[in-house]
């Protein structure tokens, strides 16, 4: 008996890679929403160009980029699970490039 894996549009490096890169983006969006919505995105950002309050700011919105990852182990995509991990290596390159 021969087992064929499916043909898994989701199970695609791309695929998590774009939404480890979405979700934290969204959940900025959601915390500036929360915390200073009368204050206009781009005073945000310049106003939070600290580096300890930018690696804070990061830490907290690549938090469900976790649960991401364990949405994709969970259900063996692991090529899309490699893209998570590889949006949280370059989130953590450009935070690191913005503290120095």
């Amino acid at each position: 008996m021969e087992i064929r894996k499916r043909n898994d549009k989701t199970d695609k490096l791309w695929f998590g890679l774009v939404l480890g890169i979405v979700i934290p983006a969204v959940c900025l969006l959601l915390f500036w929403y929360a915390k200073f919505y009368p204050m206009s995105l781009g005073d945000f950002f310049m106003r939070q160009f600290n580096p300890e309050v930018i690696m804070k700011i990061v830490s907290l919105c690549a938090m469900p980029d976790l649960a991401l990852f364990y949405f994709f182990i969970n259900r063996n995509k692991n090529m899309a699970a490699r893209g998570v991990i590889g949006a949280v290596m370059l989130l953590i390159i450009i935070t690191l490039f913005v503290k120095l």
